[in-house]
């Protein structure tokens, strides 16, 4: 499929903010929260250091994904898909397509445990609906023509997320 009906294939607002942006305004989002609506806070030295180690996991998840795509020699930006002149499928990618969005899910997680209230936590099922929605459904649409059978293979052996 030429690259220009791939391209017309996203609509909206598909494809449009990178990922890390997201992330970020949740991340936004969630001490707003905490400061302005606090839910079930509390104040505990151990769920800061729980919210450290999961933020270091997703940190981890992140980067060793980025290694992959830098060793296979493909794009990684995320906003261009059908850049993509290989199927990444090892390292984390054997257990999960999204290993960078899945550390994103750990990073914002670990901030919600780190913030110490439970109205962070009300945003996750939102950050993940809408990346599956405008970053992964699209990814996936795109990536299917360009890599056919090998990626449709991969899609029926590994899970989205988890």
């Amino acid at each position: 499929m030429p690259t220009s009906e791939i391209q017309q294939k996203a609509t909206s607002m598909e494809l449009k903010i990178p990922p890390p942006i997201y992330m970020a305004a949740f991340l936004l989002s969630m001490w707003l929260l905490k400061n302005n609506a606090p839910f079930f806070a509390w104040e505990s030295s151990f769920f800061e250091i729980v919210g450290i180690l999961l933020m270091a996991i997703g940190l981890l998840f992140d980067g060793w994904s980025f290694i992959g795509f830098v060793k296979s020699k493909t794009t990684i930006n995320p906003l261009k898909p059908e850049n993509a002149n290989k199927l990444v499928t090892d390292r984390l990618y054997r257990f999960t397509r999204n290993p960078m969005y899945l550390g994103m899910v750990f990073i914002l997680t670990g901030w919600c445990f780190y913030l110490g209230a439970f109205s962070g936590f009300l945003l996750l099922p939102a950050f993940v609906l809408l990346l599956t929605k405008y970053q992964i459904m699209p990814e996936e649409r795109i990536l299917e023509p360009i890599f056919g059978e090998e990626y449709l293979r991969y899609k029926t052996e590994v899970r989205r997320w988890i």
